[in-house]
């Protein structure tokens, strides 16, 4: 259960938080300029926390938000077993209290008369109620009919959209429960997320995590940020970069567009879009002629940098200036800044993830990181921007695998067996909007025989499923979270769930009863789940449940014994990479030559899309709403959203004959949506810049809008999607 106190009377006025503007702007640690345009408040809002200053508190339940990877833990206020408030827990580290505005809406989408709260199956166009025992009776049946229609190929007839936000263990059941019973398709959101970087970085340096901390940002002398929206996308960590600058370490900002960041840093430096790793090989160029690098480090420490080296020669300053548009002097002095320092921390940003060029962008900071002598140590390394799941889950898949079973598919060849009916069940628990060229996938689902929702709301998803169980919202359940400082936290149960939704681990449990009988484990519980996790994962030996539901801030893996306090800071200390030699590798296989390349379908690398589709396509997060998700059901958050924007320099706008405010087509080779132009001199001319969290069906306007990725082509590298750095057009409505 959850922490639980009465509060005196004296205790209230300083418990009971209302969301006033100077709370919005410290929750969400967000600097002048950053959401400062936004209508924080009307005046029926300031009415409300008028009144719920002077209302009384039950109890209060240690919680922790489910949307990014900040992990803020959070404080429930409840009232007659009612959530009316919730705070940002000032005990926590990494976070001082702060929260994004993102995790305030979640009281009222728990309580919205939108929200789905029972099971519903198709009634032919209408949907008639059922009980849960019913509804998981059903589904079971149809995943026993697929073995026995095919009992020698039905692994890949059954697959699981991930994620699953309830917690981690949700995760570990449904890998469980599916493994178990012999279905290995679950496409998680690293495909469309930054699998493609924490890829890399298990290829070059042995794990796929973050290899430090932000708290190591107040060691560095330079952070340099590589699209890195901090102030945005991380809003609570901006309080980290101004400490680190007040202890006088100089900050340098990457990136195509002016952003609320760009006001955080000391320097910002201007370039094309998905050019970022050009501009990286140029400067190991800088260092290796000029004998720069840190040579007795590369000796020590690395593989491959004589070969990287090598194919760094033709990318000149002049050569790189060319192609980033960052000026053939300053990729020199900014190669010799970063070199020439007692420690540089790198924090790439998500944007990075989102191109065809990616992996070989990450090993291109990898290795200048190491050619600095920065990897590794205090004040040095690198941050990925979302963390990257501390390393268990294969460990407990082993467990419970099927012997002999297949792989799971890439999500690719999941749509692609959708496509030529060959999917009998889809368990959906995400958008199928993430995807690029969303529309096809669409078409694609509607071709499975039955479609399971989870979810909270009649949204599209839902609307295409045969059978709807609806999920608990995260003050329901209780479970583990994992976070962007390798910190895994644990959120209490606040309030019993609404109606008969059902936690994503108790589901999934449920069902692997029905598959499995006595085969199945026996777990009662989320705690019993991350036991049995624990016990089989040595790096993870001392994240016991009783040391997590006492912190407020989390322990970061790895935590090898009870007596660990977790590991801050560098991942590899003595430069002790976690590879086989235990060496910076910087030729994996799988990742071939050392070059920078376009992204595929840039106006800028063929000649035959620049013709039709001239300008550069880029999209991304705002502050105020999660991807394509629950917030769109929010009012609250909608009162800051304006809907479908392009983002366009008035040099683009002359030459394309559009005003601001105007509304256009935004069009590519998959399709056009209908945006309001927005002028700014603060972007690249010839690129535009659109919000990708918007939903067609929101019920508030400021949320409502078109899906970038229907117009995103489908292109991919190796590991995951591109949804930035194509061609396409503006056309008048």
């Amino acid at each position: 259960m959850g922490k639980k106190k009465s509060l005196s009377s004296e205790e209230e006025k300083r418990k009971v938080r209302g969301i006033s503007r100077r709370r919005f702007l410290k929750i969400g640690a967000i600097s002048a300029g950053s959401l400062a345009s936004l209508p924080l408040m009307n005046s029926e809002t300031s009415h409300a926390l008028d009144a719920s200053i002077e209302s009384r508190i039950d109890r209060e339940v240690n919680s922790c938000c489910p949307f990014c990877q900040g992990r803020c833990t959070t404080i429930v206020q409840i009232r007659n077993d009612r959530v009316v408030n919730v705070y940002g827990n000032s005990d926590n580290k990494w976070t001082d209290g702060a929260m994004c505005p993102k995790g305030q809406s979640l009281v009222e989408l728990t309580y919205s008369p939108r929200r789905l709260l029972h099971p519903l199956i198709r009634d032919g166009k209408s949907w008639k109620r059922i009980p849960y025992g019913e509804a998981l009776n059903l589904l079971a049946q149809k995943i026993q009919k697929i073995k026995e229609n095919y009992p020698k190929d039905y692994a890949h007839r059954l697959a699981l959209f991930t994620p699953l936000w309830d917690c981690h263990e949700a995760e570990l059941t449904a890998h469980m429960t599916l493994y178990m019973a012999g279905f290995p398709d679950l496409c998680p959101p690293g495909d469309v997320c930054i699998g493609n970087l924490a890829t890399t970085l298990r290829l070059c340096l042995g794990e796929m995590t973050s290899p430090t901390t932000i708290n190591e940002l107040e060691k560095a002398e330079y952070i340099l940020l590589v699209g890195a929206n901090i102030a945005v996308t991380y809003p609570i960590y901006v309080q980290w970069i101004r400490k680190a600058r007040e202890k006088g370490a100089k900050v340098i900002y990457l990136d195509f567009r002016t952003t609320p960041t760009s006001g955080q840093t000391d320097e910002q430096v201007i370039l094309r879009p998905g050019t970022d790793g050009a501009l990286f090989l140029g400067m190991i160029a800088v260092l290796v002629r000029e004998r720069l690098f840190d040579q007795r480090f590369v000796k020590q420490h690395v593989n491959g940098f004589k070969e990287v080296a090598s194919a760094c020669k033709e990318y000149t300053p002049e050569r790189t200036s060319e192609i980033t548009g960052v000026p053939a002097e300053k990729v020199v002095s900014l190669a010799r800044m970063l070199a020439r320092n007692r420690g540089t921390i790198i924090w790439i940003g998500g944007a990075i993830s989102r191109y065809t060029n990616a992996m070989q962008t990450v090993r291109a900071i990898i290795a200048f990181a190491a050619a600095t002598g920065h990897l590794a140590g205090p004040g040095k390394g690198i941050i990925p921007f979302q963390g990257g799941k501390p390393p268990a889950s294969k460990d407990f898949e082993k467990r419970f695998k099927v012997p002999g079973l297949d792989e799971r598919l890439h999500v690719r060849k999941v749509i692609y067996n959708m496509e030529q009916g060959d999917v009998d069940v889809l368990i959906l628990s995400s958008s199928y909007r993430r995807y690029p060229d969303a529309n096809r996938v669409k078409e694609a689902i509607q071709k499975v025989g039955f479609v399971v929702y989870r979810g909270f709301f009649m949204d599209e998803e839902a609307e295409m499923a045969h059978l709807i169980i609806p999920s608990t919202m995260a003050f329901e359940s209780a479970g583990s979270m994992y976070g962007a400082q390798r910190q895994v936290v644990w959120r209490n149960k606040a309030i019993e769930p609404l109606g008969e939704t059902i936690p994503d681990w108790k589901f999934y449990t449920d069902l692997g009863r029905k598959l499995l009988g006595e085969k199945y484990p026996t777990v009662n519980g989320p705690e019993d789940i991350y036991e049995l996790h624990r016990s089989l994962t040595p790096s993870w030996k001392g994240l016991t449940l009783e040391r997590l539901k006492k912190s407020p801030t989390g322990i970061s893996w790895p935590c090898p014994a009870e007596d660990h306090p977790g590991t801050l800071g560098s991942l590899y200390p003595d430069n002790q990479f976690a590879t086989p030699d235990k060496k910076v590798n910087l030729l994996p296989k799988g990742l071939g030559p050392v070059q920078w390349t376009e992204p595929k379908g840039s106006p800028s690398g063929d000649v035959n899309i620049r013709k039709d589709f001239s300008l550069i396509f880029t999209q991304g997060k705002v502050a105020e709403q999660w991807h394509q998700t629950l917030t769109n059901w929010s009012a609250y958050m909608g009162q800051f959203g304006g809907g479908n924007l392009v983002w366009i320099h008035p040099k683009t706008a002359a030459e394309h004959g559009v005003a601001n405010g105007e509304w256009i087509y935004i069009e590519t080779q998959v399709g056009k949506i209908k945006a309001r132009v927005h002028l700014t001199e603060g972007i690249l001319p010839g690129v535009v810049w659109t919000p990708s969290s918007l939903y067609p069906q929101s019920p508030f306007t400021g949320n409502r809008g078109m899906s970038t990725n229907a117009i995103t082509p489908n292109y991919w590298d190796k590991v995951a999607a591109q949804f930035n750095g194509f061609g396409c057009r503006l056309k008048k409505v």
